[in-house]
């Protein structure tokens, strides 16, 4: 029985001795493959890195204005080299001491960098991007075992704000960097070109196989584009917008110059605005977006020469057709009033836009109709997209006539009760100023692609709206209204510049009538007369006190084009 027992501990201990000798065999034969079979493999990806990432990634296209004089590029939006630290786990020695010291040069906490670097089942975990160049030497000289770094394009904006809504911004979603807002977003797919790929043999484990052929699709870098923006005026723009904002302490604001004769956009400005550099310390998101395509309102009188052009073009009116104003007009259980409550007796139809008469547009569109206004209104696009190339234009629907109240047709005469953006309502004014015919609206110029080829963008006529006289006899009327009516604090000396004014009604909030504590303000026109050269428009969002467009945004439409007029070296009209 003894010996038995003694025969059964031998066998035990003999098995003991066998596992150990197995487990020890396993250990060396990884410390071997580690550190011999895969050493090369391993300091090659180290080493390699750089090369494969410039291989895989492409280089985003950069945005660019063309200098007016000398044609020359201007970039608004480029690339700047940065680094990207990294770590490749299963090389790091001492995880925690790595932390420890990482953290401080990273402005990371070390147990964030410890969570990074632990999972060994990645070949490649990036730790941190925008790493600047003197504090990568500094983890260099700590001479950290599996930590490198690899220099990587990130998006810098050199003028910081300047065209910040036109431009958007790069960020990151669900961990990739994409275009936002503006060209960077609706361009996006162009700018960003396309990824490379590595085919590899991996093993069961899913791990790269040491030794075997891999093969690399490069990236196709992105297009750059040309902006058709001139950066000077819009320098100007920009800074007459914050100005007119401040001065007269609205909520927002943003105006729009546009070459009436292409449809291209020469500026584009919105206050307040954001620094596309630093686009994450907005705390409001809504300053992101760009409110002459996104914001819907109604123009008010602004949209009163559109209503006339209607009633011309069927000569169904003229210049000097007359109208009575006895000073109400009554519909349903509402009273319809001038802004000033006055009555004006017989007012001829150019007489009606000089004092932006609301009783005589509701008698205009009464003689026009509202199949033929609704017809009008298609044509000039206010149901549809402009179709400019920015991102996030907001969407509209105008209401089939049959659905019209008769209080509806009567204050869309004026302007009240249809609903646009800043972008489509001078879109649709620059027909006027280009003998009726409606443009498509853009932004970019051309593409330049990576082999150098050029795309360049033809201005698009969609469709003539109303024909060349009645453009012309209209904008003479539109003129009258600078030199006689509510449009003298715009009016240029020596130029015959057409516009209107618009103090339109807010909506309020709980969808009940208007807000009697809020009005948008609104300029709008085109010049000069004898050419058009540009069209403008200026919007703010509640200016403070009692206070009317010719006001507020009637300066900031003079200053605006008396700048154009002095930069296109414009001979005076008379």
């Amino acid at each position: 029985m003894k010996k038995q027992k003694n025969n059964r501990i031998f066998d035990r201990l003999n098995f003991l001795f066998v596992i150990i000798i197995i487990a020890s065999i396993a250990i060396v034969f990884k410390l071997f493959n580690l550190q011999v079979v895969k050493h090369g493999y391993y300091e090659a990806l180290a080493s390699g890195q750089h090369s494969l990432f410039e291989e895989l990634v492409p280089e985003r296209g950069e945005i660019y204005v063309e200098d007016k004089f000398s044609k020359k590029l201007y970039p608004l939006a480029i690339n700047k080299k940065m680094n990207l630290v990294y770590a490749v786990p299963e090389q790091i020695e001492d995880k925690n001491a790595t932390s420890i010291l990482l953290a401080p040069l990273l402005s990371m906490s070390k147990d964030e960098i410890y969570d990074l670097i632990s999972d060994e089942k990645k070949l490649y975990v990036p730790i941190k991007h925008k790493v600047e160049g003197d504090t990568v030497e500094q983890i260099k000289n700590l001479n950290l075992s599996g930590i490198s770094y690899q220099t990587e394009d990130w998006r810098y904006y050199p003028d910081k704000v300047l065209g910040s809504h036109i431009l958007g911004f790069v960020g990151f979603v669900n961990d990739q960097k994409k275009g936002q807002y503006g060209v960077e977003g609706y361009y996006d797919n162009t700018l960003s070109g396309k990824n490379g790929f590595l085919q590899s043999e991996k093993n069961t484990l899913g791990e790269i196989i040491s030794g075997t052929k891999n093969f690399v699709q490069g990236a196709e870098d992105g297009s750059d584009i040309v902006l058709t923006i001139d950066r000077l005026i819009q320098d100007k723009v920009e800074t007459v917008v914050k100005d007119a904002v401040e001065k007269n302490g609205a909520e927002s604001g943003s105006a729009i110059v546009m070459d009436p004769q292409t449809g291209a956009i020469i500026a584009m400005a919105g206050y307040p605005n954001f620094d596309p550099n630093n686009y994450s310390e907005v705390e409001n998101v809504n300053v992101f977006s760009n409110s002459s395509i996104y914001e819907l309102y109604e123009p008010g009188s602004a949209f009163k020469p559109l209503i006339v052009s209607m009633a011309l073009d069927q000569n169904l009116i003229s210049p000097d057709t007359k109208f009575n104003d006895n000073g109400k007009m009554e519909i349903d259980e509402y009273t319809i009033q001038n802004f000033d409550k006055k009555a004006y007796g017989d007012l001829t139809v150019t007489q009606i836009l000089e004092k932006s008469n609301n009783i005589g547009m509701v008698q205009i569109a009464r003689t026009l109709g509202r199949e033929k206004m609704y017809d009008y209104m298609i044509n000039y696009g206010f149901d549809e997209n402009s179709g400019v190339d920015l991102d996030t234009e907001a969407g509209t629907i105008v209401k089939k006539p049959n659905e019209w109240s008769e209080m509806d047709f009567a204050t869309m005469s004026f302007g009240q009760g249809i609903a646009t953006t800043p972008l489509r309502l001078i879109n649709a004014i620059s027909c006027v100023a280009n003998g009726g015919r409606l443009l498509k609206p853009y932004i970019v110029k051309k593409i330049i692609r990576p082999d150098g080829s050029e795309e360049t963008t033809k201005p698009k006529a969609v469709r003539q709206v109303i024909k060349p006289e009645t453009a012309e006899t209209l904008s003479a009327m539109m003129v009258s209204v600078m030199e006689k009516g509510f449009g003298q604090p715009a009016r240029v000396e020596g130029y015959k510049i057409a516009g209107k004014t618009g103090t339109a009604q807010v909506p309020s909030s709980d969808g009940k009538g208007y807000d009697p504590n809020k009005k948008i303000t609104t300029f709008v026109g085109f010049g000069p007369i004898e050419y058009p050269r540009f069209a403008i428009l200026v919007k703010l969002n509640n200016p403070g006190g009692d206070v009317w467009a010719e006001s507020t945004t009637g300066p900031a439409f003079k200053a605006i084009a008396q700048e154009l007029l002095k930069y296109y070296q414009i001979a005076p009209s008379n």
